[in-house]
């Protein structure tokens, strides 16, 4: 037959029964009216040499659900989200299931979309929403219009308005930012910048408890000690070579992902910054990239396994009616300080 995707017509067809018999041998489901023992096998062994797969959303009408979940991610090109994909991938198998991935590319709208065709036309039994976008988080309408039926759980969005009345997964990030900010207190660092990557969710609670930390333990610091820099590789690069060009350059930097402290480390070392001698830089997500970097990156590790299984489990308890909302579950995970190679004693330069 071609390249052409094979209907539940073509198997009725070789088969020689109708459209109804094969949906309802396949399906399991019980009928009024026998079939042999001889039809269903027939109809299972054309099946097979067809190699034709019932589509999903006929699988949910039928009450058997789809076996697929949903994961609606900010960007799949983002190191972090890369990484949590693929547990929750190996997760979801664990329970039976297939990953469905789609990419919001930072859109609200783009991931509604994405939403109702995984959702509303039964595709998926439930989803997962990964990460921030750009929304604002005073407006709880674009989560109530992804929430509406009960079968989302946010992963990795913080713990405050990009979360608002739906069950979610995240980290303790002033937790993880304390853990930090305190280690470099204790290896004599006052001046510790920070870089802002102007989003809200996980990233934005971090900003908040760094200037929390600084206020309390060091009456604050220096407005430029915030640098403002996207979340990326170059981003931490641009930012530390600001950083570092100051009068009084800081001798610590708390970057706020993994990513922008690896840009934080190359351009420490292009402008001739020792690292952990002049430059002390410390990370958040413990990416597995930080392991093998030169010198190892001293993050903040996010515990990926447990959030994914926490998340995967929730969601099929709210796909199984198990979870109740009042209110909704909210599962806020420990962080844990590794330390490596990218930290050291203070050094005044």
């Amino acid at each position: 037959m071609g390249n052409r995707t094979i209907t539940i017509r073509d198997v009725a067809e070789q088969a020689g029964v109708s459209q109804s018999t094969v949906s309802r041998v396949l399906s399991g489901a019980e009928t009024q009216i026998p079939i042999s023992q001889e039809t269903r096998e027939r109809v299972q062994r054309v099946a097979e040499e067809l190699s034709y797969r019932p589509h999903p959303g006929a699988r949910a009408l039928s009450g058997k659900g789809t076996g697929l979940l949903g994961l609606i991610v900010r960007e799949i090109n983002d190191p972090f989200f890369a990484e949590l994909i693929e547990v929750v991938s190996n997760m979801a198998k664990e329970e039976g299931y297939d990953l469905v991935l789609g990419s919001a590319k930072r859109d609200p709208e783009h991931a509604l979309a994405l939403r109702d065709r995984m959702l509303d036309l039964r595709y998926c039994d439930g989803l997962l929403l990964c990460g921030d976008l750009q929304e604002s988080p005073e407006d709880h309408t674009f989560l109530a219009k992804m929430g509406r039926d009960h079968r989302l759980v946010s992963v990795s969005r913080g713990s405050k308005q990009l979360v608002g009345n739906t069950p979610s997964v995240a980290i303790d990030n002033r937790k993880g930012v304390f853990l930090a900010l305190d280690y470099l207190a204790r290896l004599g660092h006052w001046r510790i910048a920070c870089m802002n990557a102007g989003r809200v969710g996980d990233l934005w609670e971090r900003l908040e408890a760094y200037s929390e930390f600084m206020r309390d333990r060091f009456d604050g610091g220096p407005e430029e000690y915030v640098q403002l820099a996207e979340n990326s590789y170059k981003g931490g690069y641009e930012a530390t070579k600001c950083l570092l060009s100051l009068p009084t350059p800081p001798t610590a930097i708390f970057a706020m992902d993994d990513v922008m402290a690896i840009g934080a480390l190359g351009a420490a070392i292009d402008m001739g910054w020792a690292v952990p001698g002049d430059l002390s830089i410390v990370g958040f997500d413990d990416m597995d990239v930080g392991t093998y970097i030169r010198p190892a990156l001293t993050t903040i590790r996010q515990p990926m396994e447990e959030i994914s299984r926490k998340a995967v489990e929730l969601l099929l308890k709210m796909i199984g009616g198990e979870v109740s909302s009042d209110p909704w579950p909210r599962l806020f995970l420990e962080p844990e300080l590794i330390i490596r190679d990218s930290c050291g004693p203070a050094a005044d330069k």
